[in-house]
């Protein structure tokens, strides 16, 4: 008897053998390589934590039909608390970073013509970052950081 792994793979099991309980599989993890659309914005939480928001484009792309290149840039909202808020205010728009997080939903209430609409907004916590295009100031901290 075979079971269906996760990732697409099968895996054989014995019939007389029971069946063992399937080990964590998952996991929430984003990476990006981007550059920051605006200086980085400094915030303070209710709870007094400071955080930084980053704004981070990221661009990919492809041929057409055609054979002609096309482009999709996406802008990213991140979160970054702790150690890793003192680097993120560091960074200017325009660099070129790269960051590993976990992606977050919140849900949030607009009023759109007078009405209440509820969506869900995606917002990525930063983990580590790395500057990976130099600034111009002589007197900037290391080239990166971790949670």
């Amino acid at each position: 008897m075979a079971t269906a792994h996760p990732l697409g793979k099968h895996v054989p099991q014995t019939a007389d053998k029971p069946e063992e309980t399937e080990p964590n599989t998952m996991f929430n993890k984003v990476i990006l390589i981007g550059r920051l659309g605006q200086n980085a914005e400094a915030k303070t939480a209710q709870n007094k934590n400071e955080y930084v928001i980053l704004n981070i484009a990221t661009q990919e792309s492809w041929k057409n039909d055609k054979g002609d290149y096309e482009n999709r840039t996406e802008w990213h909202r991140v979160f970054a608390w702790s150690n890793l808020s003192k680097f993120a205010k560091t960074l200017q728009k325009g660099q070129l970073i790269t960051l590993e997080g976990t992606l977050r939903y919140r849900e949030v209430t607009e009023d759109v013509e007078g009405v209440p609409f509820k969506h869900r907004i995606a917002e990525i916590h930063a983990i580590s970052m790395k500057r990976l295009s130099k600034v111009e100031a002589a007197d900037d901290p290391a080239d990166g950081v971790s949670e």
